[in-house]
């Protein structure tokens, strides 16, 4: 089977894509985008695609031959008669300023430009290039940091409008497909730049893990399938458990979690505490024995007294922040970006379908007074949720969810009060109804793993 027919058996198992879909692909030149904008437009009939897309992003790091980069991949698609969306920024500069490393700065703003043109398109869907290969030095990077069953899971094949048609498809087979197809490509330099981790594993671990086994790659993703897996059942356990263990605000109950497996346990604990390093898990599991308080980040306690266990949050990481928002520009709240991006109903109406948890961060954008604000809570704040027939207060609501960093949920509010909390919903007065002509929607920036 070589790289188109994997490529369509994902789609259709995994229902990556509709009948109408736009899809945005991610083309850098190298040989996966390249194999896989043209593997999409040679399905683009048989799937009833709308259309197809590419994008290409000049990160400003390697002068004349992103220069280059970016030639060919306007020359394909002029080619191949696809619109190119080119975007150019300086990842140095962005590194430095967010305090990122190159390679995470530089997918931070792939993705946000990805975001940008689909958004554009009436939410299409993007595709990246991301192959098998790419799966298992990612697992066997992750494994290498000390990561945990979770980091282990490896790329999945999709999340959110992020797909990965590529997922089954070995970086040899890619390279067939391409000779095959007579596809021209562009080879990034810095591949071979064994500075980064990523390249040792690709040129210096992968080789050696083939000489003992040349389906390695496949090997390594069928466990990470496995692992994803486990890791999903575990999660809804351990979310029953805390909510059994539930006792007030970030308080539970130490006899209820020391009564649960040990796996249960563990994942319970990680649920409560958040991201956490492995060292800081294990002083959590023996405080909970034992008894005692854990520092688990300079803004977080873990205590165990007597039958009660807190997380106690002694300054949440976020400073105090208030923007007088402005749809589509960027806001950082720790960090996360949000946007207040606006749409009209129709476009509403699509990217519901899509993705129903949207309806959370949605309203009425015609219905706000006065200028739109993005802020954290304070002190007494209360809104009606829409649809709930009552008014709380913030604390009452975070309660009730059992919400953590509460500081750092941002609120959107107009001169007549809370227009919106993050994840929670808008409210009553600016619900959305048909008659609604835009319609606005605070949306987070994604971080991929």
């Amino acid at each position: 089977m070589d790289a188109k027919s994997k490529a369509l058996a994902v789609i259709q198992r995994e229902h990556l894509l509709s009948k109408e879909d736009s899809v945005v692909v991610g083309v850098s030149g190298g040989a996966d985008s390249v194999a896989l904008l043209h593997t999409l437009l040679s399905l683009k009939d048989e799937l009833s695609l709308a259309q197809v897309v590419a994008v290409h992003v000049n990160h400003g790091l390697r002068s004349e031959e992103a220069e280059r980069d970016s030639r060919f991949v306007t020359d394909i698609c002029r080619k191949w008669g696809v619109q190119l969306f080119t975007f150019t920024t300086d990842i140095g500069t962005i590194a430095k300023e967010q305090k990122l490393g190159i390679e995470e700065a530089g997918r931070v703003m792939r993705y946000r430009f990805f975001h940008q043109v689909a958004d554009s398109l009436g939410n299409a869907v993007i595709a990246t290039a991301h192959t098998a290969s790419d799966n298992a030095e990612t697992v066997l990077l992750h494994l290498c940091r000390g990561s945990g069953i979770q980091g282990v899971c490896g790329i999945p094949v999709k999340r959110g409008n992020i797909i990965r048609p590529f997922i089954d498809c070995t970086r040899a087979e890619i390279d067939s497909y391409c000779a095959e197809n007579q596809l021209d490509f562009v080879t990034d330099s810095t591949n071979a730049d064994v500075t980064f981790s990523r390249n040792r594993i690709r040129m210096q671990v992968m080789p050696k893990l083939h000489a003992i086994n040349s389906q390695a790659d496949a090997a390594i993703c069928r466990f990470s399938n496995q692992a994803r897996e486990v890791y999903e059942f575990m999660e809804e356990l351990a979310k029953k458990a805390e909510k059994k263990a539930f006792m007030g605000e970030n308080t539970y109950s130490r006899e209820t979690l020391l009564s649960l497996p040990k796996p249960v346990r563990d994942f319970t604990l990680r649920r409560l505490l958040g991201q956490v390093e492995e060292k800081h898990l294990k002083l959590a599991q023996t405080a909970l024995v034992y008894g005692g308080t854990v520092s688990i980040s300079n803004d977080k306690r873990f205590a165990v007294s007597g039958d009660t266990v807190t997380v106690v949050y002694v300054k949440e990481a976020v400073l105090p922040f208030s923007y007088a928002v402005v749809c589509g520009e960027p806001y950082k709240v720790g960090n996360t970006i949000y946007r207040v991006n606006c749409y009209s109903y129709a476009e509403y109406e699509q990217k519901l379908k899509n993705d129903k948890n949207i309806f959370k961060n949605a309203f009425d954008y015609d219905t706000i007074k006065g200028t739109l604000v993005m802020r954290q809570r304070l002190e007494g704040d209360a809104f009606h949720p829409a649809g709930r027939g009552c008014g709380k207060t913030l604390k009452k609501l975070f309660n009730e969810e059992k919400t953590k960093a509460r500081d750092s949920i941002p609120l959107l509010c107009d001169e007549t009060g809370i227009v919106l909390v993050f994840g929670f919903g808008c409210d009553e007065r600016v619900r959305i109804t048909p008659s609604a002509v835009t319609v606005a929607v605070l949306e987070e920036e994604e971080v991929i793993k």
